[in-house]
């Protein structure tokens, strides 16, 4: 774990959430990303690589890419200046979006930055217009689910709109804006 977010628990939590947009912030971005397929890969996939890391290299390479503004959003959260989670979602179409890439490291995790991640990237896809969101998970990742179904997220069954998600693999769900629970979000 990173030293820095060590021994904190009794601290005032400073998390800050942001677009990535520097070239700092897309390298920290990369980095979570490599770091969550790392964990994915030992932790949840052993020996397969899913589809939703087909072609991850690339990705990275390009990013933001198809996380870009004006259609898309790449997040970085940060937990006292330090890089420890990100968000991203990209267009499907003109009304739909899809969520990817939520990872938020183990020494950081109990300070509901996932649940602020979510909340901060559906307010995000709500005032560029889109009326659909959807997203695929592993079905091992309990607390990821957890966190989408508390935002308005629910699961819907396996279909062509998910093209390369596994059945019984992946958990696949779906929401509009109108699913989200009211709360007060930070606009920037």
């Amino acid at each position: 774990p990173d030293p820095a977010l060590r021994g904190r628990t009794g601290d005032t939590m400073t998390v800050t959430i942001s677009r990535a947009e520097t070239p700092a912030d897309i390298d920290a971005v990369r980095g979570l990303i490599r770091e969550f397929h790392q964990w994915a890969m030992a932790d949840v996939s052993p020996g397969k690589t899913p589809a939703t890391f087909a072609n991850l290299d690339a990705e990275l390479a390009a990013l933001p890419g198809i996380f870009g503004a004006p259609s898309g959003c790449l997040l970085l959260a940060r937990l006292h200046g330090e890089p420890v989670g990100c968000l991203a979602f990209f267009a499907r179409d003109a009304t739909t979006m899809e969520v990817k890439r939520m990872y938020v490291r183990p020494a950081a995790r109990g300070h509901r930055i996932g649940e602020r991640l979510v909340t901060d990237i559906l307010a995000k896809a709500q005032r560029l217009g889109y009326r659909r969101y959807v997203l695929s998970s592993h079905h091992s990742m309990h607390h990821a689910h957890a966190i989408y179904r508390q935002a308005g997220f629910r699961d819907v069954p396996h279909s062509d709109d998910f093209p390369g998600v596994p059945v019984g693999i992946a958990i696949c769900m779906e929401m509009s804006p109108t699913d989200a629970p009211r709360k007060d979000v930070n606009h920037d």
